[in-house]
């Protein structure tokens, strides 16, 4: 585990009761602990995306009641490991905040997070049409801003600028969603 770098702003009291739960519970199975700018980012491993983020959601100490956004990225300079997804989520009832990510093999998935939060839904099936990132256990994978005939996904960096590329961006979304 290493600290961040950043401007020194302590983290609130009710993150660092958070932190001390996540700690104890997990230890060296956070693989990256990231304190910087009065915020807080955990790293995990794909095996333990699904656990982590369920006690972040049920601890008293966590009650990360919202998923705030989910998101993929690409970063190809990571051959072993190319693509990321991050999840940003909020405690109502503590008011504060938590960053978590992982990273992933090609074609390496994930577990879906429906069942923790339903809101996941959307964002998960944005990841998998812009990155490639597949959500196993999604109740409806599919796409929402390009043709179902699409080919490729559009925001990976190494995605064509020039030329006819994989189908069109879909315009009419009524029925779709």
């Amino acid at each position: 585990m290493s600290a961040g770098g950043g401007a020194e702003r302590p983290l609130p009291a009710s993150l660092l009761a958070a932190d001390r739960a996540v700690l104890d519970r997990f230890g060296a199975r956070i693989l990256e602990r990231i304190e910087a700018f009065g915020e807080l980012t955990y790293c995990v491993a794909p095996g333990d995306w699904t656990e982590v983020l369920s006690f972040l959601k049920d601890s008293p100490e966590g009650a990360f009641d919202q998923l705030d956004c989910l998101l993929g990225d690409h970063l190809p300079e990571r051959e072993d490991r190319p693509l990321a997804v991050v999840v940003h989520l909020v405690s109502h009832a503590h008011g504060h905040r938590l960053r978590v990510k992982t990273a992933l093999a090609e074609g390496q998935g994930l577990p879906t997070l429906t069942g923790l939060w339903p809101s996941a839904g959307f964002d998960e099936r944005e990841a998998w049409e812009m990155f490639g990132i597949l959500f196993e256990g999604h109740p409806d994978l599919r796409r929402l801003l390009t043709t179902d005939d699409f080919e490729g996904h559009p925001l990976r960096k190494d995605f064509p600028l020039q030329g006819t590329v994989g189908g069109r961006i879909r315009i009419d979304l009524r029925g779709k969603i």
